[in-house]
C-alpha cells in the first residue's frame, strides 16, 4: 500500500466529505475507512465519512471497535434509512443530506466494498484542483468482471447510445464541488440513476481513467435482475428523448406499411401484372402491423404527457421521508 499515491496539492480543498451506500458490506466498509485514513496522513484535509445504511439486516456495530483508531477521518455518521432503497436511491438520500447539514468543499461518491479504489480519490482531487467547475467521475478502464458481464455491458452501452443519443461509461465514483452539488440534489433524475442523472442535468463533467479494483470482503449483492433494472433506469432518465426516437420509429414503420400498400395496389389495378395469391395475406399483414404501429404511438404519447403531470421526487426536498436515524461510528 503506497502512502503517497502522488504529490498532490491540498491547500485549496479544506473539506471534504465521502458517501457512500452500504447494504451488508460492513466488514468491506470497515477496510476501505482504514484504507483511506492510511492514504489521507499528511495530506491537509478535513476528511468526514458518511455511510448509508441502505435498509441493512446486519449491524453496523460489529465493526465500531476495529476503526475507532482512525487517525485522519475525523468523523464517521451512518444514516439509517427506514428501508431498502437500492444504492442510487441511497446515494441521492446521502448527497441531500449532506448538502442541507453538513459544511465542506467537495463530496466523493463511492462504493464502500473496495471496488472503488481508495488511491483514486487523491487522482480525483488532483483532477479537481485542475478543474473546481466541473464533477469528475472515474471512468473504469479495465475491468474486474468476466466475459459474459462484458457483453452484455457493451450491448446496454449501445442501447444506451442508440436510444438517448447519450454516452455513458462510468458509475457513481466521482467527485463533486460544492456549488455543483447544490444544484444536483434538485435533480429528480438522479432518484433513479445517479450517473445517467448528471448527464441529463447537462451540467460541466469529465472523467478520468482509473481500474476497477477486486471487493475486500463478501459477495457482490448484484445480480443479473439488478444489473437489468440498473441499466433500464438510465435509459429511463431521458424518457422524453427514448419517446421521441420510438415516435419516429413508429412513424417509419407506418410509411414503410402504406408504401407497401400502394405498391400493391398499383400492381393490381394499374398493370396487366398478376397478382400472387400471396398478395391479400400481405396486404392484411400490413395492414395490422400499421394499426399496432399506431395504437403503440397513442399509448406512448399518453404515458409520456401523463409521466409530467406526476410529482417527482426532489432528493432535497424530500430525502427525510425515508430518513430513520442518524448515528456516529467513529
Amino acid at each position: 500500500m503506497n502512502p503517497n499515491p502522488g504529490d498532490i496539492s491540498m491547500k485549496s480543498l479544506q473539506r471534504l466529505v465521502i458517501v457512500m451506500p452500504v447494504f451488508n458490506d460492513w466488514e468491506s466498509f470497515g477496510l476501505l475507512l482504514k484504507q483511506i485514513d492510511f492514504l489521507a496522513k499528511g495530506k491537509k484535509l478535513w476528511l468526514d465519512v458518511v455511510a448509508i445504511d441502505d435498509g441493512s439486516t446486519e449491524s453496523y456495530l460489529r465493526i465500531k471497535s476495529d476503526i475507532q483508531d482512525l487517525s485522519t477521518i475525523r468523523k464517521v455518521n451512518v444514516i439509517r434509512l427506514a428501508r431498502n432503497l437500492g444504492h442510487q436511491k441511497a446515494i441521492a438520500i446521502g448527497l441531500a443530506f449532506i448538502n442541507d447539514k453538513l459544511s465542506y468543499d467537495a463530496v466523493i461518491v463511492m462504493d464502500s466494498d473496495g471496488e472503488d479504489q481508495p488511491q483514486d480519490i487523491f487522482r480525483l482531487l488532483d483532477a479537481y484542483s485542475k478543474d473546481k467547475q466541473s464533477i469528475i467521475f472515474a471512468l473504469r478502464q479495465r475491468r474486474s468482471e468476466g466475459i459474459v458481464f462484458g457483453i452484455f455491458y457493451f450491448f446496454y452501452r449501445f442501447l444506451f447510445d442508440i436510444l438517448t443519443g447519450k454516452k455513458i461509461a462510468f458509475g457513481n465514483f466521482c467527485l463533486i464541488p460544492e456549488e455543483n452539488l447544490q444544484r444536483v440534489v434538485y435533480f429528480p433524475q438522479i432518484w433513479n440513476h445517479f450517473a445517467a442523472g448528471i448527464v441529463h442535468a447537462g451540467l460541466p463533467w469529465k472523467s478520468i481513467p482509473t481500474d476497477r479494483g477486486q471487493r475486500f470482503a463478501g459477495k457482490s449483492k448484484m445480480n443479473f435482475v439488478s444489473l437489468i433494472i440498473h441499466g433500464l433506469s438510465a435509459i429511463s432518465v431521458f424518457i422524453e428523448i427514448l419517446a421521441v426516437r420510438l415516435m419516429l420509429f413508429g412513424f417509419f414503420v407506418i410509411l414503410l406499411g402504406i408504401i407497401g400498400l400502394l405498391v400493391l395496389f398499383y400492381i393490381r389495378y394499374l398493370t396487366p401484372l398478376a397478382i400472387p395469391g400471396w398478395a391479400t395475406t400481405v396486404a392484411f399483414g400490413l395492414t395490422v402491423i400499421m394499426f399496432q404501429a399506431m395504437t403503440f404511438l397513442l399509448v406512448l404519447l399518453f404515458l409520456v404527457l401523463n409521466s409530467r403531470s406526476n410529482l417527482l421526487f426532489v432528493p432535497a426536498k424530500h430525502y427525510k421521508d425515508y430518513f430513520m436515524s442518524l448515528e456516529r461510528l467513529a
